[in-house]
């Protein structure tokens, strides 16, 4: 969890509180209910509604009026993790049974196809451009997860401008959309807009980053089980890439947490012009440790 502002704070429980309960339109389905609902229910990291909040207050706006925003981008975010469970074959999301595996598949694309629906409507009242932003992240995702599902079926080559590629689009479109979110729907300006969304980019491909090594770290405390799923079902991690390339592991997670660290430098050198940046690099110090991930070495 980020470490956030008391303001962003009480707007990130709303977010909390509200998920299901934004979900005005009613079912016919209880089948599709109790699928679109499942993970709705259970709360993630909230990383990307927490980045809508982090970006409206690094240019000055007041996070509680992008509550219906974050959720918007959650739904959207849920409906990928969803879709991604169908298509990687996974069973557990979150520490329950992914939504096919409950419902079955048929109910599950429908479910991820209903919060996509409900994402643009609560996106809507925030103007053309913000819909035009998301439906843009929603495309680089899908085009990212099919470029991680070729590598896996071993179509693509797993080398290090293809994970880079994936991870660009598959992680960072929609971090980098939620971090700009606020200033595009209160049209702040190229310039403003542009830093950032590239230094949500950045931070994307860091997390993914970071996300990989703790995989493959396999660290209990910092919240993955021991595994090799990149190794049995080829998925893309950049440990994996590095040590393709002939690094031992010890080396390859080293190179993976440098990766990490220089794409969060220049994700604060892109923000450096905001008055709060110092108050944005403790949250981004704070969850990017080196520390953290080197004492699991």
């Amino acid at each position: 969890m980020l470490h956030i502002s008391e303001n962003s704070m009480v707007a990130l429980q709303e977010v909390k509180k509200d998920l299901s309960g934004k979900f005005y339109w009613k079912f016919s389905s209880t089948n599709l209910e109790g699928s679109t609902f499942h993970l709705l229910n259970i709360n993630g990291k909230l990383l990307r509604p927490t980045l809508v909040f982090v970006g409206a207050e690094s240019v000055g706006l007041n996070s509680m009026k992008f509550v219906n925003l974050a959720i918007a981008i959650e739904y959207l975010h849920i409906s990928s993790l969803i879709h991604d469970d169908i298509i990687d074959k996974d069973d557990m999301r979150r520490g329950v049974e992914t939504v096919h595996k409950k419902y079955g598949i048929e109910n599950a694309i429908l479910a991820g196809d209903a919060l996509i629906a409900r994402a643009v409507a609560l996106s809507s009242v925030y103007g053309e451009d913000v819909v035009k932003r998301i439906a843009e992240a929603a495309f680089l995702m899908c085009d990212g997860e099919s470029m991680d599902f070729c590598t896996q079926r071993r179509n693509v080559d797993m080398t290090l401008d293809n994970y880079m590629e994936i991870a660009k689009k598959k992680t960072a479109s929609l971090i980098s959309t939620s971090i700009g979110i606020a200033a595009i729907s209160e049209k702040m300006g190229d310039n403003v807009i542009g830093r950032l969304s590239k230094a949500g980019e950045l931070l994307g491909i860091a997390f993914q980053v970071r996300d990989d090594v703790v995989n493959s770290i396999g660290s209990f405390e910092l919240g993955k089980r021991p595994g090799n799923d990149d190794r049995k079902f080829n998925r893309p991690n950049i440990v994996s890439v590095f040590e393709q390339s002939g690094e031992n592991k010890k080396d390859a997670v080293e190179k993976s947490i440098n990766l990490m660290t220089n794409h969060v430098k220049e994700a604060i050198q892109e923000l450096s012009e905001f008055e709060k940046i110092n108050y944005i690099k403790k949250i981004i110090a704070a969850y990017f440790s080196e520390e953290d991930l080197r004492k699991y070495l």
